[in-house]
């Protein structure tokens, strides 16, 4: 029986948008590029939602790495608090879902300075149940451990909730835990599969 719905944050209630940020900063394409692969999308990005790195951190490593492009680093960690942006069914999605009398929890990977930024912001929060940050713990999904906090915290049943969350490896381990999973690829999609199990 399911009686929790677990949701990610990033790229799931709220948009990720890192490249177009990064484009309102006025970066070209190749430097848009550059800063993806070589800041977002590394084991540095790990750290920070791991909890172990900081955004000075950031600062000092890639004015090391890249000199030339000693602004537009700057650029980049001093606006941070506008990568991401709410989806607006974000708030509506949740209130439906306890409005059914589901419970409602987050599960998330995300740095520790960047929640105190963004979260305060976020209006579907006030909506949830509780909440786990990945850099407050020290550990990230799809590490065990992460998911069994979120039972033991809450005296919730892995077994009775359905987890959402955009990325497959961390699908396959909520599946693994005992969770029923799914893999979010749009809203529309999202609301028939939980339509699948008699949800919204």
């Amino acid at each position: 029986m399911i009686k929790n719905i677990v949701f990610d944050v990033g790229d799931v209630l709220v948009d990720f948008c890192y490249r177009d940020y990064m484009r309102g900063l006025g970066f070209d394409e190749e430097l848009v590029e550059l800063f993806s692969k070589e800041i977002v999308l590394t084991e540095f990005w790990h750290e920070l939602d791991l909890g172990v790195k900081t955004i000075d951190d950031g600062r000092i490593l890639y004015t090391e790495k890249f000199p030339q492009y000693k602004e537009e680093i700057k650029k980049f960690w001093d606006n941070i608090m506008d990568i991401v942006k709410e989806y607006d069914y974000a708030k509506p999605l949740i209130h439906e879902l306890k409005e059914q009398g589901y419970g409602v929890y987050i599960l998330s990977n995300y740095p520790i300075e960047t929640t105190e930024m963004h979260w305060p912001t976020f209006t579907f929060l006030k909506e949830t149940d509780g909440r786990i940050i990945s850099g407050y713990e020290k550990i990230t999904k799809p590490d065990e451990g992460i998911y069994r906090l979120l039972e033991s915290r809450f005296g919730i049943k892995l077994e009775e909730c359905i987890f959402v969350d955009d990325r497959q490896v961390n699908i396959e381990a909520a599946n693994k835990f005992g969770m029923t999973a799914i893999l979010f690829t749009g809203y529309e999609d999202l609301r028939k599969q939980l339509g699948e199990f008699g949800i919204l």
